[in-house]
């Protein structure tokens, strides 16, 4: 499950599980964000 599902649950219930649960998925979401803007040499398609 996601942030985004984790924060809708959140304001659905109210529980301050569904916080909690977002706020550690929205930190591992961002430490596994792809970034493939450097791969490759000028000129080239990935």
């Amino acid at each position: 499950m996601n942030a985004n599902n984790y924060w809708q649950m959140f304001l659905e219930t109210g529980a301050p599980e569904f916080y909690l649960l977002y706020n550690s998925a929205r930190k591992l979401e961002s430490n596994y964000v792809f970034d493939s803007s450097g791969i490759g040499t000028s000129g080239h398609s990935v």
